[in-house]
């Protein structure tokens, strides 16, 4: 029986001053300065099976050429087969993406590699268990501010032999949008900050990964945010879905999607609210020197609509960012399921709604799933995919999607294309 061993590696993928930060569509210039860097983390897990990477990049977004990219070259240095690879990002919105290769010196791509062959290098016999934290009072629904948040938090804690920790993977659901359109420095926002305090706990040479949940129509409930929701202000929701505290046609209304004004002082106080949550569960984590642990399966799901599925396109605003989709009639969404001991990890490549992962993480605890988490955000990016009922209320999200062609009905394909592989390894 081979044991299980692990390796943590970082590389920093800062890019160059002036680049376009996106994930705002009205920014007068690109980037003035770096406030802290961003970083690739990755974890590389390895047993009789085999050898698996997880990467988690402080990044907007990536595509899938990148994904390929960083697959290749991490094949190439490793011997890591390429669907043994998870490519995620944390979704700083104080971050650029990866169509302009000009914002680094090396393709983007070999640098995220560079941090996998660093925990590929770094690999000795481990320990490893899994668990939950529940972080409240943080987040907050964006279109409807009285409907569902997800508060979990999954942790994947890993430790050598004797007990010490190496390093976490965490996933919980909160967007990266702490700070707005008008900061102009480079940051991993609230991730980043939490990700630091995270290592400086558990000690030097430690390395915690960061990924996303069900955030896609999840904000950050800051200290400014509140000041708002008691400010005597009509609050409109992102997408003008949504009223509260006054009318509709109140003209001093304030949109919860304004994240003008936000400030590091508020990214600092989120990532120590969960860095403190994620110490304690972690710190109850029992760790186990298992063998024969990892598996993963990839499915393939077409998030094109049907013909005649959307009668009209709007265009919607805020964001400039597209995909490049290629064939409207066929949008591969690349699905991974991977199972690390108890822990459970099903993958979408774009942002998705906190009812989605809900449902997803009640079914698979049915099935005698002990620890599932949906992760975001990763192989590619198809912006949202929201469920059916969201589309006939409107608003931002469905709206990218319809825009974009994809369809209404893909979160039901996505439920049915991955069933017969949760029913398999339960």
């Amino acid at each position: 029986m081979t044991e299980l061993r692990a390796g943590f590696g970082r590389a920093d993928i800062t890019p160059k001053l002036g680049c376009k930060l996106v994930g705002y569509g009205n920014r007068p210039t690109g980037a003035t300065g770096v406030h802290d860097a961003l970083l690739a983390r990755a974890l590389v897990l390895e047993d009789e099976n085999g050898a698996w990477a997880l990467i988690s990049c402080d990044i907007c977004y990536t595509s899938i050429e990148t994904v390929t990219a960083v697959r290749a070259a991490v094949q190439q240095r490793t011997g890591i087969a390429p669907e043994h690879v998870l490519v995620a990002d944390t979704h700083t919105h104080a971050g650029p993406h990866d169509r302009h290769p000009q914002n680094w010196d090396r393709p983007l791509a070999d640098i995220i590699a560079d941090a996998v062959e660093m925990a590929y290098q770094a690999l000795q016999p481990a320990r490893i268990g899994s668990g939950n934290g529940v972080l409240y009072g943080y987040s907050i629904n964006r279109r409807w501010l009285d409907r569902p948040i997800d508060p979990g938090i999954t942790i994947l804690r890993v430790d050598d032999l004797n007990g010490k920790p190496l390093g976490l993977f965490t996933n919980f659901a909160c967007h990266s949008v702490v700070l707005g359109y008008d900061n102009l420095q480079i940051s991993g926002d609230w991730p980043g900050y939490a990700m630091r305090k995270l290592e400086e706990r558990l000690g030097p040479g430690t390395t915690c990964l960061f990924t996303q949940g069900g955030s896609g129509n999840i904000n950050p409930l800051t200290s400014g945010v509140r000041k708002h929701l008691r400010g005597n202000e009509t609050i409109q929701a992102i997408g003008n879905v949504s009223t509260y505290y006054g009318p509709a046609d109140d003209p001093t209304k304030w949109n919860i999607g304004d994240r003008g004004g936000g400030t590091f002082e508020e990214a600092d106080e989120l990532a120590e609210a969960f860095a403190d949550e994620t110490a304690y569960a972690a710190g109850r984590i029992v760790t186990t020197a298992s063998a024969n642990v990892l598996w993963s399966e990839q499915v393939t799901v077409n998030a094109a609509a049907e013909p005649g599925e959307h009668a009209t396109k709007p265009n919607p605003v805020l964001m400039t960012e597209r995909p490049d989709l290629q064939d409207p009639n066929n949008i591969p969404a690349e699905i991974m399921l991977l199972g690390i001991g108890d822990l459970l990890l099903v993958t979408q490549p774009a942002e998705v709604f906190s009812e989605t992962a809900i449902q997803l993480k009640t079914h698979a605890r049915a099935l005698g799933y002990k620890i599932p988490a949906l992760v975001t955000y990763t192989h590619g990016f198809l912006l949202y995919l929201p469920e059916p009922e969201d589309f006939p209320e409107g608003g931002y999200e469905p709206n990218w999607a319809v825009s974009l062609g994809l369809s209404k009905q893909f979160q039901p394909r996505f439920r049915q294309a991955i069933e017969p592989v949760l029913q398999k390894h339960a």
